[in-house]
């Protein structure tokens, strides 16, 4: 990674981190946000015992926030939503509670407005900051932390030990050259992490921190968000009515038994009484104050649009949303009238409508709004000079079914459709602030994995290119060398020809080498440690004789390698 990358990789990190920390600080040492476990059930069905509530100062509070304050009457931290206000400061009140709180709470006495709810969080929170918990944290802490120094140490000691071994000069020959079967190599590793390891948590800890930028952009979009919203909803109040008639007749053939049941003719010249009923029942979500009354008049229609009203059955008071009304029908009487309409216009004489109707005058309140019920269908009958027929199937004109559409209107929590779910804006704000955390961990742990050994060329390059490197213990070069400008060069070289680079970390310098056929193409970094200390970095080798013990065998040819692999 050169340096303008992994400056603006660590100043996001840094950001992010600085971010969460001025979102997130506790109230208890000096920032903005306090952290509450729920008990109790005054604020059911929001919360639950255990819940774990997050909390935040405002600059103003208003009617609907839930906002937290300290009881005098209870002696303890209090959380509710405020109802109204004062001169003597905030009403609040449970939402499961019927009373209101006797603190009046001002603004400077509340510590903070509700930002999320996480289910349960307070339960893991003990959980977590128990003492057992932390006993074995801090135990894993000490075990992990002793057995990286006493690794740090153990290589120390051996680098020492190195150090202090004269090396053995022995003269320079060429090895005989042999090809090694296909083996699985060591990869390169630096202060004990594979190379590979540290490339991909490089890669995992750039993709954690973009991450994590896009869950802070979330996060502070969504509690900048309001968390309610102006919810309208069409709710229906149903009524639900059955017509039924009943009447004695004349026996014979037609009325055997001498009854007029609900779905026959009615034979005006056997019936001696028809009585029509209705029975009414409402419902509806949340329905109270209901109050109405329920009437059934008799009215006559002819076809030249003519109508005149016949008779009403007595006023029906409804009880528990239901009512029971009848009247009385007289056939005859509504035959006289139609008759004598007809002798007064000077048309011949025809059939006619008998409409019974239900006259209704119902009001209430569904979910707290006021409404008043439509008034039901009305029963039909065809009127003819020897018989009532219904108008249509019995089935279909005895019941009936009147809904009335009360729109409603109420303050509900914030929600978002995501792929054709509801997401609750608590829930939003949770997910994204724990992708956040999570996303910062991941960044943090890849960048601590990632990081630099040595923080020179050579490491980065290495820990780039882990899965193409071969580490050495020692080679000697052949052919024509040909010394490549920079380690990336050498990497394209590697590519071009489909083969390893080899990498030999010596005390002062690392070399990197790719072998083609006729020709060694080098790289060779001095060590930045030995330039502090003040040593000359030592020469790279030449072509055709080694400078150093170590340097004895020949690099590797494509399709196989000779020389002594780093154990």
């Amino acid at each position: 990674m050169t340096a303008a990358p992994r400056v603006i990789s660590t100043s996001a990190v840094a950001a992010l981190v600085l971010v969460t920390l001025w979102l997130f600080w506790p109230a208890s040492l000096g920032g903005g946000t306090t952290y509450l476990s729920t008990y109790g059930t005054s604020m059911e069905p929001g919360f639950s015992a255990g819940d774990l509530a997050v909390l935040s100062e405002a600059g103003s509070y208003s009617v609907g926030d839930v906002v937290a304050y300290r009881s005098e009457s209870l002696d303890t931290v209090v959380m509710h939503r405020i109802v109204s206000a004062d001169a003597q400061g905030f009403i609040t009140q449970g939402d499961n509670n019927d009373f209101l709180d006797e603190d009046r709470p001002t603004q400077d006495e509340i510590m903070g407005r509700l930002f999320f709810r996480i289910p349960n969080g307070g339960q893991t929170l003990a959980a977590i900051t128990s003492p057992w918990t932390l006993a074995v944290v801090g135990l894993a802490t000490v075990l992990v932390v002793g057995a990286a120094t006493a690794g740090e140490e153990r290589r120390a000691a051996r680098r020492a030990r190195r150090r202090r071994t004269p090396a053995l000069r022995v003269p320079s020959f060429s090895a005989p050259s042999f090809s090694l079967p296909a083996l699985s190599l060591p990869r390169p590793t630096a202060d004990g992490v594979p190379m590979a390891v540290r490339a991909r948590a490089r890669r995992s800890a750039l993709a954690a921190a973009s991450v994590a930028l896009v869950a802070a952009v979330a996060s502070g979009a969504l509690f900048l968000a309001p968390s309610t919203e102006e919810s309208t909803e069409t709710v229906a109040v149903t009524e639900r009515g059955t017509f039924s008639y009943t009447g004695t007749a004349t026996r014979g053939t037609t009325y055997p038994d001498g009854v007029i049941e609900s779905g026959d003719t009615v034979w005006t010249k056997l019936a001696t009484g028809l009585t029509v009923s209705y029975a009414s029942t409402l419902s509806g979500p949340e329905l109270a104050d209901l109050q109405g009354v329920l009437r059934l008049d008799v009215s006559i229609e002819a076809p030249d649009g003519w109508s005149s009203y016949l008779d009403s059955g007595p006023v029906v008071r409804l009880q528990d949303g239901t009512a029971t009304a009848s009247v009385v029908v007289d056939a005859d009487r509504a035959s006289a009238v139609l008759d004598q309409h007809y002798r007064e216009v000077g048309s011949p004489a025809g059939g006619a409508t008998l409409r019974i109707t239900p006259t209704t005058a119902t009001s209430g309140t569904v979910r707290g709004i006021p409404f008043e019920a439509d008034g039901p269908a009305t029963l039909g009958f065809t009127l003819e000079p020897t018989a009532l027929r219904l108008l249509g199937e019995a089935d279909s004109v005895l019941d009936t079914r009147t809904e009335t559409a009360v729109p409603t209107g109420e303050v509900v929590p914030r929600s978002f459709e995501v792929a054709g779910a509801t997401v609750p804006i608590g829930v939003a704000r949770g997910a994204a602030v724990l992708v956040l955390v999570l996303a910062l961990v991941v960044a943090a742990g890849g960048a601590w994995l990632g990081r630099a050994g040595r923080g020179d060329a050579a490491d980065d390059f290495v820990v780039r290119h882990a899965d193409r490197i071969v580490p050495v213990a020692a080679f000697a070069t052949g052919g024509t060398v040909i010394d490549v400008s920079d380690a990336e060069s050498l990497h394209r070289v590697a590519e071009r020809f489909d083969t390893v680079v080899l990498h030999h970390a010596g005390e002062d310098e690392d070399v990197f080498a790719v072998r083609d056929v006729d020709a060694t193409y080098r790289f060779v970094v001095p060590d930045a440690a030995a330039r502090r200390r003040g040593r000359p970095p030592v020469p790279a080798p030449r072509p055709t004789v080694a400078q150093d013990p170590d340097f004895t065998t020949p690099l590797p040819r494509a399709g196989g390698f000779r020389g002594r692999l780093a154990t």
